[in-house]
């Protein structure tokens, strides 16, 4: 059995900054565009928006953010896991969920690219449902938008 660790950090972080090259990097492969313009680190703010590293055995394997996107709905930023298929991402995941509704949030929203096929089956298992597009994404065919209420 794996025990992962969770730790709350700053965008700023090396570890966070060293997994989101490595995801900058897999989607440029999958999609042709790192989407690093969806993601300020600089705009974040500790007050409404959260930051995850997950660990095994003191190594950074997984990192996610939430910032704030409307009244109680965060926007789901940024998630990588370095070891797919071991469970860092689902634990990444309820991690986030929970540490967002530690801060008020009620719902989370995210896009994703519709070609990145292992991304969008890994919400759809963890309970993700397509929803209307918002923000930069309205309109942009490209991506898919899906949410999932946090608190019922």
């Amino acid at each position: 059995m794996m025990t992962f660790e969770t730790r709350k950090v700053a965008p700023s972080h090396a570890d966070f900054i060293a997994l989101v090259d490595e995801l900058n990097l897999s989607l440029r492969q999958i999609t042709r565009d790192s989407g690093e313009s969806s993601f300020a680190s600089d705009a974040y703010d500790s007050s409404k928006d959260g930051c995850i590293v997950v660990y095994l055995n003191d190594n950074p394997v997984a990192c996610g953010v939430f910032r704030y996107h409307e009244n109680e709905v965060c926007e789901l930023k940024r998630m990588y896991s370095r070891r797919p298929g071991a469970g860092a991402g689902a634990y990444l995941l309820k991690q986030l969920e929970n540490y967002a509704v530690e801060k008020g949030y009620r719902k989370a929203v995210l896009s994703t690219r519709r070609v990145n096929l292992k991304a969008l089956s890994f919400y759809e298992r963890n309970s993700y449902s397509q929803s209307r597009a918002y923000g930069r994404y309205v309109g942009i065919s490209r991506s898919i938008c899906l949410s999932k209420l946090l608190v019922i």
